[in-house]
């Protein structure tokens, strides 16, 4: 990977999109990050851990990892915007409670040698630049016995086309990054409803009631560079050389052709 790509500069401006959504979050996105988190996770695995948010964007994750249990969360960013956008968030919403966190701006791979008990990282080391690095970076901080969870984009024939889409979109004046959106979104309600034989704004509808919000995730989507990507096969084999045991995967649904979007395959290691 280019060593240019590891710089902030380079990079889409994800902070300025999350400090846009939290002014959205509301009891209802809270309850379904939750959800995801448990999902994945487990609660039995967050009760009185530290977390490590690496990526933290809007916070929401952090907010949940809090709710759920657990006494101490790192929340890092290498976006100040995403940074301030989480501090807002849990300034707000964890005045009363006893869970002692902190958020910095720091990348991955200037993370200070701490160790946690839980890592959590979602859709975020794809970006960073130099992925395989950055998974590596994230895995050394869990503790021995902690938990390794990451959501990464999963390699379709497509991969390239989305590539070059991205370094356009991320760099492209406002007015063009809006008429890609709306290209974007009729092109992929479109074809979902014509997959599902569904109403598209039915669609809408439900897509928001789980917590997401379409205009955010698409931005976030068209202009996510740097992209990389991975087979689980790649993912599996490369966290287990640096000590860990897969204890689940939730692989993105679909066929791998990659037309509307990549999508994040999550993963849950533990530490040997």
């Amino acid at each position: 990977m280019m060593s240019h790509l590891l710089n902030a500069e380079t990079h889409f401006a994800f902070g300025e999109n999350w400090q846009s959504f939290v002014k959205l979050i509301d009891d209802q996105r809270i309850a379904a990050a939750e959800t995801d988190l448990l999902r994945l996770l487990g609660r039995g695995d967050l009760a009185n851990k530290s977390f490590l948010d690496i990526g933290s964007g809007s916070g929401l994750s952090s907010l949940a990892a809090a709710r759920l249990g657990v006494a101490s969360i790192m929340a890092t960013d290498i976006d100040e915007n995403s940074t301030a956008a989480t501090r807002s968030l849990l300034q707000a919403r964890l005045l009363d409670s006893n869970v002692d966190w902190t958020a910095r701006v720091v990348s991955v791979f200037d993370l200070p040698q701490n160790q946690y008990d839980v890592v959590y990282s979602w859709g975020v080391l794809h970006h960073t630049g130099d992925m395989w690095r950055a998974i590596r970076e994230a895995a050394m901080r869990v503790k021995p016995g902690g938990l390794f969870a990451i959501a990464i984009y999963a390699k379709t024939s497509l991969c390239g086309f989305w590539r070059a889409e991205k370094a356009f979109y991320a760099h492209a004046p406002g007015f063009v990054q809006a008429c890609i959106r709306a290209i974007y979104s009729v092109w992929h309600f479109t074809i979902t409803a014509l997959a599902t034989r569904r109403n598209p704004f039915t669609l809408a509808k439900q897509y928001n009631a789980r917590g997401m919000d379409k205009g955010h995730d698409v931005h976030d989507w068209l202009g996510g560079y740097p992209y990389e990507s991975a087979t689980p096969e790649e993912i599996r084999s490369f966290v287990s050389d640096l000590g860990f045991e897969l204890v689940r995967q939730n692989l993105a649904p679909g066929k791998r052709h990659g037309l509307l979007a990549s999508g994040c395959d999550e993963y849950l290691f533990r530490r040997t």
